[in-house]
């Protein structure tokens, strides 16, 4: 079965950043954005990029009115996480082989707590490089974006020991 990685606009935004949103579908995952989400914090991405995204198999996730009361539900016993953190969450929680693709600790906590599986970015880039899916270098490239970029959030142990690995040193 395949598995449903849902996305939160963290992990997109920082997987554009790496340029590695291309590559990103070659993965044997579906992947999937819950419509708010898209609409309210993805605004800087192109109709191009998301027509590359969409013709890749990427899809918005639109989700039923059963799925938006948990969504209230979540946020009124988790006031730290915001709506859109609530989405994501009940959109992996709902999906049959669901993981949460989050960079946001708090929602971090909350998905296992609630046992649902979430990874990050660094765990992306270790699977484009055990697929085998684009150059060791892309990777690099992106990792080393990451680590130079005060925007992006990532511990700057775990990208060191990739660059070393995907570096053979």
């Amino acid at each position: 079965m395949t598995c449903v990685i849902v996305n939160d606009a963290s992990c997109l935004i920082d997987l554009r950043k790496g340029q590695l949103l291309h590559v990103l579908l070659r993965l044997p995952y579906r992947f999937i954005v819950p419509l708010p989400i898209r609409e309210e914090e993805l605004l800087d991405f192109t109709p191009q990029e998301w027509r590359m995204l969409e013709d890749g198999g990427f899809t918005t996730y639109d989700l039923p009115g059963e799925e938006v009361a948990q969504v209230f539900a979540l946020k009124r016993r988790h006031s730290g996480l915001s709506a859109n953190d609530c989405f994501a969450l009940v959109t992996a929680a709902c999906q049959e082989n669901g993981i949460l693709l989050t960079g946001d600790g708090r929602l971090r906590k909350v998905a296992t707590a609630r046992d649902v599986r979430v990874h990050g970015v660094l765990w992306i880039i270790d699977e484009l490089h055990a697929a085998g899916t684009c150059e060791a270098e892309l990777l690099i490239s992106a990792l080393e974006l990451w680590r130079d970029d005060r925007a992006v959030f990532l511990p700057p142990q775990e990208i060191n020991n990739r660059l070393r690995r995907l570096r053979g040193t």
